[in-house]
């Protein structure tokens, strides 16, 4: 967040200058106005820009295999530019390399889900996915495994269309993308 107010601020000063600039091509006849215009305009241009180019700029920093399970855009009435076109705020993903099967054959992957959320530090959250039931649980330290790599102590959940981690994991497809 820090570097983005000194991008921000950076635009602001890049814009009043454009703004010095056109008045003194037209030889002053541009009111002194237009320099804060011309620097607030730069800073919301610069905001915009950041905005929109945020997702794309986390992801590579991520694993190439990454496959985006589920976004949450961003609209809201104080940025009316969102009603165009919004704005990845947060993206929960999983990376196929980094699945583990808990025995061979068994149906049970373990996968770490990479919750990110704008402003806010990666979230890893380990999970366990049935693909011969079609549901996944949370992983805990409480939970054991059997010899052919059944949990015991899992509170399974229900596989969600809105959540298709069920289907990324076992099927290798990609969701969203």
């Amino acid at each position: 967040m820090f570097w983005m107010l000194v991008t921000t601020f950076v635009a602001g000063f890049a814009g009043a200058g454009v703004g010095l600039a056109l008045r003194a091509l037209t030889r002053k006849r541009l009111p002194k106005g237009i320099i804060p215009v011309c620097a607030g305009l730069a800073m919301i241009v610069a905001t915009i820009g950041q905005e929109y180019g945020w997702y794309e700029g986390v992801r590579r920093t991520m694993p190439a295999d990454l496959v985006v399970l589920s976004t949450r855009e961003q609209q809201a009435w104080y940025q009316p530019w969102t009603f165009v076109q919004p704005w990845v705020k947060g993206f929960i993903g999983f990376s196929p390399a980094e699945t583990v099967e808990t025995a061979e054959g068994s149906g049970f992957h373990a996968v770490q889900l990479r919750v990110q959320e704008r402003w806010n530090p990666q979230t890893v959250v380990p999970a366990l996915v049935d693909c011969g039931e079609g549901r996944w649980a949370d992983l805990t330290p409480d939970m054991t495994f059997s010899e052919t790599g059944e949990p015991t102590g899992a509170a399974w959940r229900p596989a969600d269309p809105e959540f298709p981690i069920v289907s990324a994991v076992c099927g290798g497809g990609t969701a969203e993308g």
